[in-house]
């Protein structure tokens, strides 16, 4: 699996990153490609607000480009690369996991197995100096939460268990993509939850679905590089607990 990060010019000057532009075919648009997942790949668009103009801290704003989810991250000093990478798979995985759990789609008794897909997969991230208008209008409404949010508390940042409190309520509003139709509405966590049991719950469904392995979550892409021969996987005796993630301090 291959995550995307689209980092907008001010997320790259805060962790002083050099990158790539995302090439354009046409040549036009340069800087501001849209951005797609599919199922080989998670792309966000990825943002930086500063708590305040004397600080060097500041909240990251991550919006997956399909369902809109968007993912706060409190309190950062600038990280490296490699830490925000950390960062982010470590909370990706405690919100799908949690999305999975809280929905009833599998029982707590297979969340361990979970936990094993999603640290057997290998995982490649792809970073670009990037900015999806599309998305980025998800990012800044995400945005104007948290600053109206603090201004009504009367504090300049927030806790993770505060930050994650704000996102889900941001997540369970609905939304819309003005290329998928004036009336095609839709909620974030019910698509980054068909995303993660597609991904990370193989051999866990208690349903059949049409053209979609026996016990296996079906596809939302339309082209899956699931096999449709493929059969459900075992359950590995080297399984992760999923205690461990849980138990991750988010810096």
């Amino acid at each position: 699996m291959k995550i995307q990060i689209s980092a907008s010019n001010a997320l790259c000057k805060w962790m002083k990153l050099d990158l790539d532009r995302i090439i354009s075919v046409d040549g036009k648009r340069i800087g501001t490609q849209t951005i797609t997942t599919d199922a080989e790949t998670l792309a966000w668009q990825c943002q930086v607000i500063k708590n305040n103009p004397q600080s060097h801290e500041g909240t990251v704003i991550a919006v997956e480009s399909r369902s809109r989810y968007v993912m706060i991250f409190p309190n950062l000093s600038p990280p490296t690369q490699a830490e925000f990478e950390a960062l982010f798979l470590g909370r990706l995985f405690i919100e799908v996991a949690n999305l999975m759990l809280h929905s009833r789609a599998i029982e707590e008794s297979v969340a361990d197995i979970v936990a094993s897909e999603f640290t057997a997969q290998n995982k490649g991230f792809c970073w670009f100096k990037n900015t999806d208008l599309s998305v980025n209008g998800h990012v800044s409404d995400a945005e104007s939460w948290i600053r109206q949010s603090c201004d009504n508390n009367d504090v300049t940042a927030y806790s993770d268990d505060e930050a994650y409190g704000l996102s889900m309520h941001i997540n369970e509003m609905r939304k819309r993509i003005a290329k998928e139709g004036r009336n095609s509405r839709f909620v974030p966590v019910k698509r980054l939850l068909e995303d993660a049991l597609f991904r990370f719950a193989k051999g866990l469904s208690r349903d059949s679905y049409p053209e979609t392995p026996n016990g296996h979550f079906p596809s939302p892409y339309p082209k899956s590089i699931s096999d449709s021969k493929q059969e459900p996987k075992t359950i590995p005796d080297n399984v992760v607990c999923l205690a461990s993630f849980r138990e991750q301090k988010l810096q």
